[in-house]
């Protein structure tokens, strides 16, 4: 069987962008959250993944209402599995987290660029910059997070 070529499928994602995650790329794209890169819409294997930073190898997703169906649930964690044995680390959020609470969604995204990174800022197009994190000494210890199939169920998504 030959695999589909997945260009054509993330220019057609990257047209069909849904309010939030175009709003989420405003705050991602060229730079400018904390100087690290972010793709949209960057196929990887069979899959298209909504924002990829390359270098802390995270992938960022905003999932609506069609993500907490079953058959959607089991495509999601097989898709984890995927990513994982690659070693990318996917974050899930809600669209309505986003809605309701973005500054939280923007920390757990800068956490975890952390944790996998090392860095506290990548220094690139300083100007740019539309998110910088809080001082380190505010952060404090953030917790290992959990695979994320194991709250699919109980409602605990992302943060």
């Amino acid at each position: 069987m030959a695999l589909m070529n997945p260009t054509p499928n993330a220019r057609r994602l990257r047209r069909e962008q849904t309010r939030e995650e175009k709003q989420l790329w405003r705050a991602l794209r060229a730079g400018r959250f904390a100087g690290f890169k972010f793709r949209r819409q960057h196929p990887i294997g069979e899959y298209v993944l909504d924002f990829y930073c390359p270098l802390a190898r995270l992938s960022v997703e905003l999932d609506g209402f069609a993500h907490g169906l079953p058959q959607q649930v089991a495509g999601d964690i097989a898709r984890e599995k995927f990513l994982l044995a690659r070693g990318i680390e996917e974050l899930r959020f809600w669209n309505h987290q986003w809605r309701q609470n973005r500054e939280g969604v923007l920390l757990e995204i800068w956490h975890a660029l952390q944790r996998r990174t090392g860095c506290t800022q990548v220094m690139r197009k300083l100007e740019n910059q539309t998110y910088v994190p809080p001082p380190m000494e505010q952060l404090g210890e953030k917790p290992a997070r959990k695979p994320p199939w194991e709250n699919l169920y109980t409602g605990g998504r992302g943060m």
